[in-house]
């Protein structure tokens, strides 16, 4: 599958122009540290307070191509209830989208083990297209027209059921067929509804090593459905090493607690044929800070009795 960022066509009509645009949402390797990618419903579900800030540069040998920034939290509000929220920049050539979206979940019980959580958000999105800018001086067409910069109403939805170390979920990340349009109400480009499923165990091996798998699968509406597996070969949960695999691409990933709560995980994504062959592969770093509620069945720490001895006895 060739890795398809935008497509551009320009058709011209007696007494209008129009440009069609079809959009897919930012990608990212984050969820490996940052499960709230995933889902809204993942919004408190840790039981502490949780932020996190990412940045990526795709295909970095070639000029104008995406680079995205995300800045995102989420936290417990009370027993069964969490709130999140994200603020999002991304570029890609004349193309630039800001986004700010707030997440509320619900967490429900249903069996000793087994737990449901239902994830809804709203945002905005803030579409622009720089036909007169810099990146589009090279087209006499995109030079001899104005900007377009139009404000739409964005939303998404997730569902996700957890059992011990399991956890799977569903998630329609744009629930929303907003039209950019110009101006002179001219639509310019149509957001497509997106969904995504995705499926996980957190497996322990021994007191020193466990893993992480999980496998994503992604598809926009009138599109080729793209997967990935990662799985998180973690050490005393405080390094891990990520293989991620694509449908095109391969990616690495590193990265570690190297102090308290401080999260900190780099990726580099990279391919031997297409266009990533080419381009000089992508770059992703994340970083995070979360803060755990203790819970009150857990002991004082001691010196004598670490917390996992205990736990494990």
């Amino acid at each position: 599958m060739k890795k398809i960022l935008f497509v551009v066509s320009f058709c011209f009509l007696p007494s209008a122009f129009c440009l069609l645009f079809a959009q897919q949402l930012s990608l990212s390797n984050q969820y490996v540290i940052n499960k709230s990618f995933l889902s809204p419903a993942y919004s408190g579900a840790s039981g502490g307070l949780e932020v996190f800030g990412s940045y990526r540069k795709e295909w970095a040998d070639v000029a104008g191509a995406p680079e995205t920034k995300t800045i995102s939290a989420n936290g417990t509000i009370c027993k069964n209830m969490g709130i999140g929220g994200s603020i999002s920049s991304q570029q890609a050539g004349i193309f630039q989208d800001l986004s700010a979206t707030v997440n509320y979940a619900y967490h429900l019980k249903i069996a000793t083990a087994h737990q449901l959580s239902f994830g809804l958000g709203f945002g905005l999105l803030e579409s622009r297209v720089n036909l007169a800018g810099n990146a589009a001086q090279s087209d006499p067409v995109a030079l001899n027209n104005q900007d377009v910069n139009d404000l739409v109403l964005d939303a998404n939805f997730g569902a996700l059921y957890r059992f011990k170390k399991l956890y799977a979920g569903v998630t329609i990340p744009r629930m929303i067929s907003s039209k950019i349009k110009s101006d002179q109400d001219t639509i310019i480009y149509s957001l497509a509804p997106h969904y995504r499923n995705y499926v996980g165990y957190t497996y322990s091996i021994n007191k020193e090593w466990g893993v992480d798998p999980v496998a994503v699968v992604s598809f926009a509406e009138n599109s080729p459905m793209f997967y990935e597996v990662a799985v998180a070969v973690k050490f005393q949960q405080r390094i891990w090493l990520s293989p991620i695999y694509k449908k095109s691409e391969i990616a690495i990933g590193i990265g570690g607690i190297p102090y308290d709560n401080f999260i900190v995980n780099y990726s580099y994504e990279f391919a031997s044929k297409g266009i990533m062959g080419e381009a000089g592969g992508s770059h992703e770093i994340s970083i995070g800070w979360r803060m755990m509620q203790k819970k009150k069945d857990e002991p004082n720490p001691s010196p004598k009795k670490p917390y996992y001895e205990w736990l494990n006895k």
